[in-house]
């Protein structure tokens, strides 16, 4: 399997799901409620998912059947391929819709490769906002914006 080469398709579809994002920014947005999680920030969904989620999968499901990968999206119910299949993909269209649809900080799209025991492979993460796009392949380190890239604040979770 080319990491690679799957690195560079998820950043592709972060970057264009980005560019739907970044055309509707700060404009009114009709709202609905899903059946999952605890709180507000998980139950809220616009169009704007959906279209980044249909943008996303149009580069990733040719190589779910090319190489065999199962998918887990926010925006699809979890069909439990990714139990069965040695990578799956694990997709956040416009992860922090709440924030999105306040027209605040703090959303991306979230494109992930997980091995089936849970250790991510692939991270790429677009913030349409500063346009940062940051991209990590196991073993490879983390880049931000193409070049390496090491945070420099600590907080608990590092």
């Amino acid at each position: 399997m080319n990491f690679n080469t799957l690195a560079k398709i998820a950043i592709q579809a972060a970057l264009d799901a980005g560019a739907l994002i970044e055309n509707h920014l700060g404009t009114a947005l009709e709202v609905r409620h899903k059946d999952t999680g605890q709180n507000l920030a998980s139950q809220v969904v616009t169009d704007i998912d959906i279209a980044c989620e249909k943008i996303i999968l149009s580069h990733l499901l040719p190589y779910c059947e090319r190489y065999d990968l199962a998918l887990l999206s926010e925006e699809r119910p979890d069909d439990g391929s990714r139990f069965e299949k040695e990578y799956f993909w694990c997709i956040d269209p416009l992860d922090g819709t709440l924030p999105f649809i306040q027209n605040r900080p703090g959303f991306s799209v979230s494109i992930a490769l997980v091995a089936q025991d849970g250790s991510p492979v692939i991270g790429v993460v677009y913030d349409p906002v500063k346009r940062n796009l940051y991209q990590a392949i196991k073993g490879k380190g983390v880049l931000k914006n193409d070049k390496p890239w090491v945070p420099q604040k600590k907080n608990n979770y590092l």
